[in-house]
């Protein structure tokens, strides 16, 4: 039987989560926040920082097989990859499923992180010990500015927009994100609940329309995560997201060709709620 609660207080959203806890595992503070590791009976090890969880062993796979793979199959030759964020190895161990992949750079401002998952999260640290991959412990918003004409893909796997976190939604990062993109570039982010953040969904989606051919968003549900109906913000250069360039052949529990077209919110939702028609190049 657990033996005590956990009670999330998420900074962005206006509910509360109360995990019943059988163990808490692991509980450092580093100079950006906490970072715990707890054991539930139904979800599994669960990442906790800041008090915010970030992922669960039973259900992480929902999101990061969507952040990585609609942008990677939305493009035709990704070879080189950025990942801001996505120190839990989750998102890298989807990228690296890809064999058109030859470079990966991760830009991790919390080495804390990385360590944690190696010890505790077995299954999404694999791929850390990958040759293509090059791990900088960085500020995103810092290391995206310095490069230029680098990157096929750009992902955003980020906490909530709030503290560190704040520097990777503003005009400045945004337009050195575009920078850093090569000729048929495509960026994609974790951008939060339509449910909850609305308001905050249509500033990433003005912001990235200013600036990229194509603007659109995808959804996946997540039980975890506050708001559960949980997007995903990607601009194109060249190509519409929607579209699945290359045969999907890595293995997935959730991510497939259909689910990649699917998860696009339909034409009618999108002009209602973002006020644009998904697909349709930037004027």
């Amino acid at each position: 039987m657990p033996s005590f609660h956990i009670f999330e207080e998420d900074p962005f959203s206006p509910i509360r989560y109360d995990y019943a806890i059988q163990n808490i595992l692991y509980r450092r503070s580093s100079e950006f926040g906490e970072v715990a590791v707890a054991e539930h009976e139904y979800f599994g090890r669960m990442l906790i920082l800041d008090g915010v969880v970030q992922l669960t062993e039973r259900d992480e796979y929902f999101y990061h097989e969507m952040i990585a793979h609609v942008p990677l199959y939305s493009h035709p030759y990704p070879e080189d990859v950025l990942i801001i964020g996505g120190g839990d190895g989750g998102t890298l161990r989807e990228v690296l499923k890809h064999t058109e992949v030859q470079r990966v750079a991760m830009a991790e401002i919390d080495r804390d992180v990385i360590e944690t998952s190696k010890r505790y999260f077995p299954t999404l640290s694999v791929g850390f010990g990958d040759p293509r991959l090059t791990v900088h412990i960085a500020d995103g918003a810092t290391f995206v500015a310095k490069a230029n004409n680098a990157f096929d893909v750009i992902i955003v796997d980020c906490t909530d927009p709030v503290g560190p976190a704040e520097s990777l939604f503003t005009d400045e990062f945004f337009s050195n994100t575009h920078s850093a993109l090569k000729a048929a570039g495509i960026f994609a982010a974790q951008t939060e609940s339509l449910h909850f953040h609305l308001d905050f969904v249509l500033k990433v989606q003005q912001k990235l329309r200013q600036r990229f051919y194509f603007t659109d968003l995808y959804t996946v549900p997540l039980a975890t995560y506050a708001g559960n109906w949980w997007t995903f913000s990607v601009g194109s250069k060249t190509t519409n997201a929607r579209e699945v360039v290359r045969k999907c052949e890595v293995q997935t529990k959730y991510y497939a060709e259909d689910v990649h077209r699917n998860a696009f919110l339909p034409v009618s939702l999108s002009q209602k709620l973002l006020g644009a028609t998904p697909g349709t190049p930037r004027q």
